[in-house]
């Protein structure tokens, strides 16, 4: 007997057609599914562990990135119609390489420098001959830190104070010429307000000014600075937390928004050849769009 082919029928046809749909249909959701996973993974930095990272404005407020460069943006022909912008350098001291910038860069710049250091005084020296507003940079306890400081150099909640009292003036000896202070980490001094009384107090009789770098979530640095009566300034963004230049521009950019949103905002960087670099290029570029660089001292008396 012959074996008869079997013969395929269109009702056949139709389930192959219907699994072969299937078995794709699977195959691009499976694809789309690794695909969004592996994206959201891609653009995630590594923890940043260099200098204690400051927390977000006030309010949570969320910075809205800029897809345009300020230097796009329409420019009435008004120097400062952009909004003015002040900014602070931190962590000077440590080297001299740096300072070329500050005759580089001609508009303002605040130097906000660390006591005690190798360059502390020359660094003093540099910003004075190039005009620049100088700070102390006062080192504060942080919640949490890992790198090495001589023992007393960095103000802890737990001192004493007498104790207190004897490292501010010490540090404020060391630089006689300056017109500020901000703070160097501080997430919690900043939160211990019988300790930042007793600082401010020194502050306040040197006729100074106090800018908070904003470490700490729950500062108690604004209430009282005004319910003592202190000159008092905080940080709006920061520029180099991620040290590219890509991630730097993009917070002046940022710095900019604000600026122009509010007529003023405040930034904090720190002496690093790349910061300084990108500072130079980009302010002339801000300045051609109505930006007007103040000293801080400057925008603090008028904002």
């Amino acid at each position: 007997m012959v074996k008869r082919k079997k013969i395929t029928t269109s009702k056949d046809d139709s389930k192959v057609a219907a699994i072969v749909l299937g078995v794709f249909a699977a195959a691009i959701i499976l694809f789309f599914m690794f695909s969004k996973g592996h994206e959201s993974h891609k653009g995630k930095a590594p923890p940043h562990e260099a200098i204690e990272v400051p927390v977000s404005n006030e309010n949570n407020e969320r910075e809205r990135p800029i897809s345009v460069h300020p230097a796009a943006q329409p420019f009435n022909g008004i120097p400062g119609s952009g909004g003015k912008i002040a900014i602070i350098i931190d962590d000077w001291g440590q080297t001299m390489a740096n300072c070329k910038y500050l005759k580089e860069i001609p508009e303002p710049l605040a130097v906000s420098i660390l006591p005690g250091l190798r360059h502390t005084k020359d660094i003093a020296d540099c910003a004075h001959v190039n005009h620049k507003l100088t700070m102390l940079h006062l080192p504060l306890e942080a919640l949490h830190n890992y790198d090495f400081y001589p023992p007393d150099y960095i103000i802890k909640t737990a001192m004493k104070p007498a104790l207190v009292s004897k490292i501010v003036d010490e540090d404020l000896a060391q630089l006689p010429s300056i017109e500020g202070v901000n703070n160097h980490m501080g997430s919690k001094a900043t939160e211990d307000k019988s300790l930042m009384k007793i600082i401010f107090k020194k502050i306040k009789k040197k006729g100074l000014f106090f800018v908070d770098s904003m470490t700490a979530h729950n500062t108690v640095c604004a209430a009282l600075a005004d319910e003592m009566g202190l000159a008092f300034g905080k940080r709006d963004v920061f520029l180099d937390n991620v040290n590219t230049r890509e991630a730097i521009t993009k917070q002046i950019m940022i710095l900019a928004q604000k600026a122009r949103r509010r007529g003023y905002a405040v930034a904090i960087g720190h002496d690093r050849h790349l910061t300084m670099q990108v500072l130079k290029e980009e302010i002339s570029l801000l300045e051609h769009q109505g930006f007007e660089f103040v000293s801080i001292k400057e925008l603090l008396r008028n904002k």
